[in-house]
């Protein structure tokens, strides 16, 4: 784009430069634009003269130092960056654009862009803490049981690849374990695609996690750590993952903010990697406080009606927290990979 001239004054007359656009062609044209005292702009372009009176004149608003608009009426438009002749020309002859000058002021004001900033701050923050939650939690309930199997196939998968390895539990134990879940949770799993898998992690250590198909996994260090009630406690809060939804909301939040962030910054096309990189996302995920407050509060439910004590479930937090080498404060994190259920002193103290 070439340089813009300064608005130059002769008597009452102003001239300035500008590219125009004739109506109905992509072509243009640089030009100087007369303003004269009656207030008749006027040109030639294209070997041809135009003119047309001020008052007629569409303005763009002003923004920072982008150029200026000027739609003539069936003419065609011009475009320039001497906006400070614009703003005079506006005042002068009263047009209705004249309103717009606010948005320079605007800019110019540290107080008003403190405000705004502030503003966008908040707002973004309760778009991050609570609508995206809420858009999630709508939503989960629409997407298709292919499409949980899908993630928590693809899911498992990189765990199979990185972080899992075959049980060394004998099949026996691991039909006793089943056995137990079912008698315990059997008749309260109605609409729940549930099943009961066992691994062994070095990467995991002592651990239990649902996926969004419904999957429960249990490491063999978890299992050789709890007696059975403690097992139980823990299966119980990890049905109330499933039953409330967690991993396919923790899923459409992680995408959507993703996908926010990349469409703000313009870089539309690194949304597919959302797709490509959403089963080891998955694999990482880490339950927001409130999910495991639902589950916790399904566990007391399922274990209630099962008729367990809810005390196991306090025990087997609080065994899990020193396999994994946390402090009876709880300080220390321990869950490095995906943990479910991070063992917090105010959690403990619920179930005892």
């Amino acid at each position: 784009m070439a340089a813009f001239n300064t608005g130059q004054t002769t008597d009452m007359t102003q001239t300035f430069s500008a590219h125009f656009y004739p109506e109905g062609f992509a072509d243009s044209q640089t030009v100087m634009v007369l303003l004269d005292a009656s207030g008749w702009l006027s040109f030639q372009a294209f070997d041809k003269k135009y003119r047309c009176p001020f008052n007629r004149v569409t303005v763009s608003d002003r923004l920072g130092r982008s150029p200026r608009f000027l739609t003539l009426p069936e003419l065609g438009r011009l475009e320039t960056r001497d906006n400070d002749f614009v703003d005079m020309a506006l005042r002068h002859f009263g047009h209705q654009g004249e309103r717009t000058l606010w948005l320079p002021k605007l800019e110019r004001a540290p107080l008003w862009i403190l405000g705004l900033l502030i503003v966008v701050v908040v707002t973004g923050w309760a778009t991050y803490r609570h609508g995206i939650p809420a858009m999630a939690r709508v939503t989960a309930p629409l997407v298709p049981d292919k499409v949980r199997e899908l993630a928590g196939n693809e899911a498992l998968g990189w765990m199979e690849r990185g972080w899992l390895t075959p049980t060394q539990l004998s099949d026996e134990r691991q039909q006793e374990l089943r056995q137990t879940f079912d008698r315990h949770f059997g008749d309260q799993l109605t609409g729940l695609n549930v099943r009961v898998l066992f691994y062994s992690s070095d990467a995991f250590g002592a651990n239990a996690f649902a996926l969004p198909d419904g999957t429960l996994v249990f490491t063999d260090q978890f299992v050789e750590l709890v007696n059975e009630a403690e097992f139980l406690a823990v299966a119980a809060h990890e049905i109330g993952h499933v039953q409330h939804d967690h991993g396919i909301r923790g899923i459409i939040s992680s995408s959507a903010l993703v996908a926010a962030t990349l469409l703000i910054t313009g870089d539309s096309e690194a949304l597919s990697e959302i797709i490509v990189t959403a089963p080891y996302a998955l694999a990482q995920l880490s339950y927001s406080r409130d999910m495991e407050r639902e589950a916790d509060t399904a566990a007391m439910e399922l274990m209630l009606a099962a008729g367990l004590d809810r005390k196991a479930f306090a025990s087997a937090l609080q065994k899990m927290m020193d396999s994994h080498g946390a402090g009876g404060d709880g300080s220390r994190a321990w869950e490095e990979y995906l943990s479910s259920h991070p063992a917090t002193d105010e959690r403990i103290q619920r179930f005892e």
